[in-house]
Formats: C-alpha cells, sequence, structure tokens
C-alpha cells in the first residue's frame, strides 16, 4: 500500500516554508505522491459551506518539484474542461519536465456550477471538452506538427516544446467514483481515483457512490473486468482511494484500514494533513512514516 497527500493552503499552510518544510518531510517518512487540487475561481457560497481554498496545481507543483528528489507529484485533481487543451499540455509537460519526470496528472470533469460560469467554460459540455482533452494530452507530444480541432479550437502545426520526461505522456489517473470514470481508466488510464463517497455527497460532486468495502471491492471488480476487455492489463492500472484519513490518525487503526482496502485491490490512499503549526504537522507526517509507512512495508 501507497499512501499519497493532498496539501492544503488554509493559514500557515499557504506560507512557501510550511509548504517547503511539509513536503520535505513528506519525502522523507515515504509518502509516494504530493497533490494540490484545482478551484481557480470557487465561489464566496461554496468556500463558506466547507470548501477549499488551494493554490494553482501546476505553479505549486513546480515549486515543490525545486525542493524535492523523489516523492512524485500530482494534480488531485485537475478539471480538465475548464483549460483549453493546449495551454493544459504545456502545464503538464512543465511540471513533469522540472520534476524530472515526476509528475502524475489526476483528472476530472469537475462539478461546480458556479466555478464553470466564472471561467467562461460551458457546464453540460464539460464531458465532451475533458475527453477532448485527454485526446490532446495523449497525442500532442508525439508530433512536431500537431493538428486537432475541437468544439471551441482549432490547432495546426503546433508544436510541444519543451515535452515532457515522460513519453509518449505522463501518467493519466481518472478521478470520480462512476462506471463512466471507470470505462474512461480502463480505456487509457493508468490509474482510477475514485472517492469514499456517502450517497448524500455522491449528490453534491456528482459522481457515483461509492461508501461501504462492499461497494468498493465491487467496483474494483468491475475496472479489472473493464481493463481485461480492453485487452490491457488490470494490475497494471492504479487505484487510488480518497476519504481515508487523517495523518496523525492511530498507527493501528490506519494499518488496520489499509490492509484490508489492499486486500480488494486498492493500491494507493489519500490521506490529508492535520491542522496546525508547521512544527506539529511535520511531527505528525515523521511518525507517520516511521509508525505507518515503515510497518506496511516490512
Amino acid at each position: 500500500m501507497e499512501f499519497s497527500v493532498e496539501m492544503s493552503v488554509k493559514g500557515e499552510a499557504a506560507n512557501p516554508a510550511y509548504v517547503v518544510a511539509t513536503a520535505r518531510a513528506l519525502e522523507r517518512a515515504g509518502f509516494a505522491l504530493l497533490g494540490y487540487t484545482d478551484h481557480p475561481a470557487p465561489s464566496h457560497k461554496w468556500l463558506s459551506s466547507g470548501g477549499h481554498p488551494t493554490f494553482d496545481p501546476f505553479a505549486a507543483l513546480c515549486f515543490v518539484a525545486a525542493v524535492t528528489e523523489r516523492i512524485r507529484l500530482m494534480t488531485y485533481l485537475a478539471v480538465l474542461p475548464y483549460r483549453n487543451p493546449l495551454l493544459l499540455a504545456k502545464s503538464v509537460a512543465t511540471v513533469d519536465r522540472l520534476s524530472s519526470g515526476r509528475f502524475t496528472m489526476v483528472a476530472g470533469t469537475g462539478y461546480l456550477r458556479s466555478e464553470f460560469s466564472a471561467l467562461g467554460r460551458p457546464f453540460e459540455n464539460r464531458n465532451e471538452l475533458f475527453d477532448e482533452a485527454i485526446a490532446v494530452i495523449r497525442s500532442v507530444y508525439r508530433s512536431d506538427e500537431f493538428a486537432f480541432t475541437g468544439q471551441d479550437f482549432a490547432a495546426v502545426g503546433v508544436v510541444q516544446d519543451a515535452p515532457p520526461i515522460q513519453l509518449p505522456h505522463p501518467p493519466i489517473w481518472i478521478g470520480g467514483s462512476s462506471r463512466a470514470a471507470r470505462r474512461r481508466a480502463a480505456r487509457y488510464g493508468d490509474g482510477w481515483a475514485p472517492l469514499r463517497t456517502t450517497p448524500e455527497f455522491a449528490r453534491v460532486v456528482r459522481t457515483g457512490q461509492l461508501a461501504t468495502m462492499a461497494e468498493i471491492a465491487a467496483a474494483i471488480d468491475d475496472l479489472r473486468q473493464l481493463v481485461a476487455a480492453e485487452g490491457r492489463d488490470p494490475e497494471a492500472v492504479a487505484v487510488q482511494l480518497d476519504g481515508f484519513g487523517l495523518v496523525g490518525d492511530p498507527a493501528d487503526s490506519v494499518l488496520e484500514k489499509a490492509a484490508e482496502l489492499e486486500s480488494v485491490g486498492v493500491t494507493h490512499v489519500v490521506v490529508r494533513l492535520p491542522p496546525g503549526p508547521q512544527s506539529q504537522v511535520v511531527e505528525a507526517v515523521e511518525r507517520f512514516g516511521e509508525e505507518v509507512i515503515a510497518s506496511s512495508r516490512r
């Protein structure tokens, strides 16, 4: 089992020194991936009702790349319909190259109608725009004269230079708990990144319900069948589950839950950092590395 972290930017977590110290502590502790989510124009209403601010994920990951050496960097997750696909491709290539090939793109369609409106993007077409962006990412780095006609752009003779280190493209993990997300992961994904959701939360974020261990196991079994039907190796597709817990939760409980999830095919779990000052967070990360990550690898 591998452990991933979605970074916060609340309070002290938005300070550069906090980001540097925490990212380096996560790397020393043995975390597999570090990520920032993607909300360029959230509404005040959404933030006030439990939403979370964030940095621009691509810019923040480039900053982290400069102060780490091994931990992988992920958008968690990038809302692909928010951007022109060629701007997205440039950001992807930049993070991957400046991190020496440590980037993983976890991608989703998005669910906040107000944010789509603020960015001038059509909410109703988000699935088509997502598929369009994936098509560009999967092919743009292969050609010296890339051509593609999208819903609202036409590219002719485009060059993406400098390309990413990981070719033909960095790993793509598909976010979302729905069967549509699993189908996408089966066709072209290197991973599937669902949320552990209650029925109510699933409605809010417009995705499938994934609450119980039985539902998680059934969804992973379905993913494996879909991957095999595409002629691909199901074991080669990572499964990263969100909704796991906090760094600082009791080690015995964390190890027990991780073992149970690993038994049904989960390969990575996302944990959140506890609130608090930098020194306490770094201490909690170090303890998690010693008591959980090291123990899980014995």
